[in-house]
């Protein structure tokens, strides 16, 4: 196993209280045997002082160096990782313990996040210890492992050394993509490296038709068959195999409901984001090109068009950065996205913010092929400790929604909810034959 990052502390060896309390115990009693006359006593505090002489003289002579870091730095959510912990200098160490402290999204195992190991004589040969504790994220995000404390003792506990803290790691957790799959074509797809059919003739596997050949056209491609039945030379024609660039926008506005992380209750947020990385997957891996706009008053990201899994891994790490800003007021209509004609443009967001709904109106306006998908949910549960009035100007502001995706719907923009593989497929099929569609709920 390779530990990724690492930390180093060294301390020294103190006494216990117990191996205080063995020396102070037996000079007590031979003080009192000696002034009493009572020898019961010498015989009594024997034990002790035989334990205190033995502890001093195995006291642990080694100096022990802690090390820790994480298996992985860069991971799913929903993926396991281990906090690993490299312990040398173990001369005369009896016991080491180790323990994970509790952080925010991060799993522990065991649930304590406690470790404990007996030193063997091999292990003091070989010259390190190495103890192992499960760290694994269950969201999306940059979050800390740790810090970690670990500690030893010598034989009868009489020495201990720490316990010392080491530093918390760092990970980066990727948002992990939800089923997706798109059976329908995506409209208007440009280049020539896709897997779409053209709506016009060109070099491609296609199939398209067979005519009478015209000056340019390639021998390979005359039908020998038709030919020598009509007498005319004909050739088989095809569509160009081409490709399509998906604009993708994440609205990082706003984190609305309770996340419990991967295989639990999800937030607003927290769909966009894997809905986002599923959608931006498909794509690249079909061989179209995905470029991403994160919408964020925090810090917007942006990533250029591009295609392949290293193109994929991108858009995850950059999606991974997302927070929500609502302190910061920011209009999504200052960000020049600069996209061509053709751009299929899919807006991820739990569209309660009007300045985004206006933004993809906009857009559809210009003449771009727009669809936004719905991350709020259908059934959004308003948290408990709102009050009356809280719940009131909530409902107040759904029915204001509901008219202005009714508005950016007739604008144009196909509106669809989040619910996995298949969730495009008719927005995308209406766009591809009509170039504009009304709702799909």
């Amino acid at each position: 196993m390779t530990v990724a990052s690492r930390g180093r502390i060294e301390n020294r060896w103190f006494l216990t209280q117990a191996h205080l309390r063995a020396i102070v115990v037996p000079v007590i009693g031979v003080l009192g045997a000696l002034l009493a006359g009572r020898p019961d006593l010498l015989v009594m505090v024997a034990p002790l002082a035989m334990i205190a002489v033995w502890s001093s003289l195995a006291r642990p002579r080694g100096a022990p160096e802690a090390r820790f870091g994480v298996a992985r730095v860069v991971l799913t959510e929903g993926d396991t990782n281990l906090a690993v912990l490299d312990v040398s200098g173990l001369d005369g160490v009896e016991l080491l313990s180790t323990s994970l402290a509790s952080t925010p999204w991060i799993d522990r195992r065991p649930r304590h996040g406690s470790r404990i190991a007996l030193v063997t004589e091999d292990d003091v040969e070989r010259g390190r210890v190495r103890l192992v504790t499960g760290a694994d994220p269950i969201r999306w995000g940059a979050h800390a492992v740790g810090p970690m404390l670990v500690g030893a003792v010598g034989p009868w506990a009489a020495h201990s050394w720490g316990p010392v803290p080491l530093a918390e790691r760092k990970i980066r957790v990727l948002p992990a993509p939800e089923a997706f799959d798109n059976s329908a074509p995506a409209p208007h797809p440009r280049g020539l490296v896709g897997q779409h059919t053209a709506t016009r003739p060109g070099e491609g596997s296609e199939f398209n038709s067979v005519r009478p050949f015209q000056w340019g056209d390639r021998l390979k491609r005359i039908n020998w068959a038709r030919s020598s039945r009509t007498g005319e030379l004909h050739v088989t024609s095809s569509y160009a195999d081409q490709d399509t660039h998906i604009a993708l926008l994440v609205d990082a506005q706003v984190d609305l409901g309770r996340s419990e992380g991967a295989g639990g209750e999800a937030s607003s947020l927290d769909r966009a984001q894997r809905s986002a990385a599923a959608i931006a997957e498909h794509f690249t891996r079909q061989g179209d090109r995905v470029s991403l706009q994160v919408i964020t008053g925090y810090l917007p990201q942006r990533v250029p068009p591009g295609t392949g899994k290293r193109h994929a891994r991108r858009i995850l790490e950059v999606l991974s950065r997302a927070k929500p800003s609502t302190e910061y007021s920011f209009d999504p209509n200052r960000v020049r996205l600069g996209l061509p004609p053709g751009t299929l443009v899919v807006v991820v967001s739990a569209l309660v913010s009007p300045a985004m709904i206006v933004r993809a109106a906009s857009l559809a306006k210009s003449g771009l092929t727009v669809v936004a998908i719905d991350v709020l949910g259908e059934h959004f549960e308003t948290p408990e400790e709102w009050d009356r009035l809280d719940h009131l100007a909530w409902r107040i502001r759904m029915m204001e929604r509901e008219r202005e995706i009714l508005r950016v719907q007739q604008a144009g923009v196909g509106v669809v909810p989040w619910r996995g593989p298949g969730s495009l497929d008719v927005v995308l099929r209406l766009l591809a034959q009509r170039g504009r569609t009304g709702a799909i709920r």
